[in-house]
This record gives structure tokens, C-alpha cells and sequence, in this order.
């Protein structure tokens, strides 16, 4: 078959993918859902199963007071339905520094009783305050997470290489944020990027900057080399390329997941590899 140098490709051949992140399940996230289901574009919502439904005013340092009231769990399968539910522990503790056993009663009964409100399995969380140790990574899987989230920010558009590392792009109050928008959407890429944001709703009313998000998300919005996915899917996306299986020669690729996977062959020849199939690349000139 002569040298090969295959790549991914997003679903429908695109070469680049839009994700979102937000935390707590605050009542902003009502105002965010709707921005977000407007301009079709996708995120992940961490919740804490344990301050649903409770009521609280914050008062930050330097700013006025803060409603970051949580949702209800009546509201959370029909308000997040176009979106992902993820975990975030069932009481935002820290859970690196925790023994075992509750942590781990953290990180499973958030996740059952969420998974109980939205009728499916969770895939994703969100490490509250953005810490974790290898323990924390371990427990995750055993519950049957498939990735986490951190908050260190990378100004990049690399994909993920360990999915319970996963860290974002950068922050919506980044003040690159526009700018990264702007690279990502037009900056030459010789590879698939991905373009991942998070933050807080109640961010918004505290800076009282919600036309910032509603920036990015306009702008980001309908581009046809863009796929848009929830953390979940593109992870999930992430795996079943990673599961293909190649012949002793290259010549043909099994993918035995029931996703279809897309790639670009170094003969510059777009296959789209359809879940459980076998498919023959042919070799052309480079």
C-alpha cells in the first residue's frame, strides 16, 4: 500500500469540532439552554444531583450578590433534552481530598440519580473546583464515566489524549476568547481541532456580560466544516476511531464499533468507514 499517514475526520468529512461545558445546573442555565438550542450549537451541563431544587444567594468579593439558585429536578430531562447531562458530584465536594468510600458515594449516586431524571447512562463529568488525582480518575471509570473535565485552559485545538484529562480550549471570560473563535474558524489546520469552552452560568450575571456568550456562540454558529457535539458524543466519536482494525497491509479496515467513523487517507482519499463493516482502501497516487 506505500506510506500511510491516516487522520480523522469529524462526522460528514469535517475537519473541526464546537463543544461547550457549564457547571452546577444554576437557574441561568435556563437563559443559556435557550441560546444555545437557538443557534444549534452544543454543550455538556454538570450537575449536582444534591443542590438541585435549593435556593442561595452568593456574594463574591468586590461584586453585588449573586442568585446561583439551582434547577429543578423536575425541569432537568425537558430543559436539557437538546443538550448533555454530566456529572459533577452529588455535592460539589472536593473529591481528591476525601477517602475512597465517599468519594465514591459522591461520584455514584450523582451519577444514578442523574442518569434517573434524564432516562440514559452518563458519560461525562466535570471535576468540581477543577481538582483530582489519580483516584479520582480510577473511581470515574469504575462508575462508568467515559471522560472528565478540568479548567486548565490550553489556547489550543488539540485533541484530547487522555479523555479524563480533558482539558478546554479556555474559559468565555478568556480575554482571547474572540480570538481564538476567529483562529479556529479561519486559521489553516493540517489536522481536526477542537474548539472547547467552559464556565459558570451565574458567570454572566455576575460580570452582567451574557452578550459575550451570545457573541461567541452567533459566530460560531452554522458553519459548515464545523461539527457541533456534546462532550459525550465527541468522546464517544474519539473512541470508535481509536477501535478500528487494520489489516496486516493496510489495505482494509474493519470498524467494529456502531459508529461511522470518517478519515483522511495520506492518498488524500476521504473513507467513511460505516459501523461494522469492512472497507477496502484503495491506493492512489500521492
Amino acid at each position: 500500500m506505500g506510506k500511510r499517514f491516516d487522520s480523522l475526520l469529524f462526522p460528514g468529512f469535517r475537519t473541526k469540532a464546537f463543544t461547550l461545558s457549564y457547571d452546577d445546573g444554576v437557574h441561568q442555565d435556563r437563559r443559556l439552554v435557550k441560546l444555545f438550542d437557538d443557534y444549534k450549537v452544543k454543550g455538556t451541563f454538570n450537575l449536582n444531583y444534591g443542590t438541585l431544587d435549593h435556593e442561595e444567594i452568593v456574594e463574591f468579593p468586590g461584586r453585588p450578590k449573586i442568585d446561583i439558585s439551582r434547577v429543578s429536578k423536575e425541569e432537568v430531562k425537558t430543559l436539557y433534552q437538546n443538550q448533555e447531562v454530566g456529572g459533577h458530584g452529588l455535592y460539589h465536594s472536593d473529591l481528591a481530598s476525601l477517602g475512597e468510600p465517599y468519594a465514591m458515594y459522591e461520584i455514584i449516586e450523582d451519577k444514578a440519580d442523574l442518569e434517573k431524571l434524564v432516562g440514559k447512562p452518563l458519560q461525562m463529568f466535570a471535576y468540581p473546583f477543577g481538582i483530582y488525582d489519580d483516584k479520582v480518575i480510577d473511581l470515574l471509570k469504575k462508575a462508568g464515566y467515559k471522560g472528565a473535565r478540568t479548567i486548565k485552559s490550553t489556547h489550543s485545538f488539540e485533541l484530547p489524549e487522555n479523555p479524563f484529562v480533558l482539558d478546554p480550549t479556555c474559559h468565555h471570560n478568556d480575554e482571547k476568547l474572540m480570538e481564538l473563535a476567529d483562529q479556529f474558524l479561519h486559521g489553516r489546520a493540517f489536522r481536526s481541532q477542537l474548539f472547547y469552552v467552559w464556565g459558570h452560568g451565574y458567570e454572566f450575571d455576575g460580570s452582567n456580560n451574557w452578550e459575550r456568550i451570545e457573541e461567541l456562540v452567533s459566530y460560531m454558529s452554522g458553519h459548515e466544516d464545523v461539527w457541533y457535539a456534546t462532550n459525550g458524543e465527541i468522546l464517544s466519536y474519539l473512541k470508535a476511531y481509536e477501535m478500528l482494525e487494520y489489516s496486516a497491509d493496510g489495505s482494509i479496515i474493519y470498524n467494529p464499533s456502531c459508529t461511522d467513523v470518517y478519515l483522511m487517507t495520506s492518498f488524500q482519499t476521504k473513507e467513511e468507514l460505516k459501523a461494522g463493516t469492512h472497507t477496502q482502501i484503495k491506493e492512489t497516487a500521492l
